[in-house]
């Protein structure tokens, strides 16, 4: 009904392996030429409905994501882009020369949004619900620690730990929270969120 152009006589559906925050991602191959990507998320998580919003944010300021073709909100469904198979982490065993280029690609990306003004990075406030502090930063370090190291690179628990355990790993989400731009210029009027 929302894609008419689409050669739906042959619909492939393969689950991609990859997601987080309770999405799930299939890619809806119609033919060589035609591909989407469908996230199905849940519904009950908060975050999960922020992510069309930002998407959308991101694209309107020059930053290259997904396009999104269709959002069912009822039902938790995204239709968007398909940008291929292969991601950063896909071209890991190619020399230097051609990883470089993704680095750098990447890179511009975050620079792009890093340079943002501060009063267009105000928009995404309300969609920004988890205020950028000391515990969300060793949350984050946690999840690499496990996910990364542990899943990805089978690095052994003890081993884990015993990084895990840095001082150092603390002292810097400490001033990363302390940075925080949104953080620090808006604390007074209890926000409390990043840009």
């Amino acid at each position: 009904m929302h894609f008419p152009r689409l050669d739906v006589a042959e619909i492939k559906i393969s689950p991609i392996q990859k997601g987080g925050s309770d999405r799930k991602f299939y890619r809806i191959r119609c033919s060589a030429e035609q591909a989407l990507i469908l996230v199905k998320y849940n519904l009950e998580r908060e975050e999960n409905r922020h992510y069309v919003p930002i998407a959308n944010f991101l694209g309107e300021h020059g930053i290259r994501v997904p396009e999104i073709y269709f959002h069912d909100p009822d039902e938790g469904l995204i239709w968007l882009e398909d940008l291929g198979e292969r991601d950063l982490y896909s071209y890991r065993q190619e020399s230097w020369l051609v990883r470089c280029v993704f680095y750098e690609s990447a890179l511009d990306q975050i620079a792009t949004l890093h340079a943002l003004p501060e009063s267009v990075c105000m928009e995404m406030k309300e969609h920004l619900p988890a205020e950028f502090n000391t515990e969300l930063y060793l949350w984050e370090q946690n999840y690499f620690f496990k996910n990364c190291l542990g899943r990805y690179f089978k690095i052994d628990k003890t081993k884990l730990g015993s990084l895990n355990a840095l001082p150092a790993l603390k002292e810097i989400a400490e001033r990363l929270a302390s940075s925080a731009i949104f953080n620090r210029k808006t604390s007074s009027s209890g926000m409390g969120r990043p840009t």
